[in-house]
């Protein structure tokens, strides 16, 4: 008779990605307002996200891009080639 084996105290957590950490943190979306202020709001509420999550700085362009809607998703996509080059995508 074989025995069952016993289940750990504690299972791994399953793979807490980075996205998913963020957006538990409820990050506000941009939708492309011509007011500085509310842009300059909305960057600063990101990088307070992503330094309390430690967000790698190489990953940090790609999860703001998801918080881009309607026009601030067209801007970015029209320059960031002249912005930083292609090594951007």
């Amino acid at each position: 008779m074989k025995r069952i084996p016993q289940v750990p105290a504690e299972t791994p957590p399953k793979e807490d990605k980075l996205a998913n950490r963020v957006a538990r943190r409820n990050p506000k979306v941009y939708y492309g307002s011509y007011d500085l202020v509310i842009l300059e709001e909305w960057i600063r509420g990101m990088e307070k996200i992503f330094t309390v999550i430690e967000v790698p700085e190489e990953k940090r362009v790609n999860i703001r891009t998801y918080y881009l809607t309607g026009e601030a998703d067209i801007w970015l996509n029209t320059v960031k080639d002249k912005l930083v080059g292609p090594e951007f995508t």
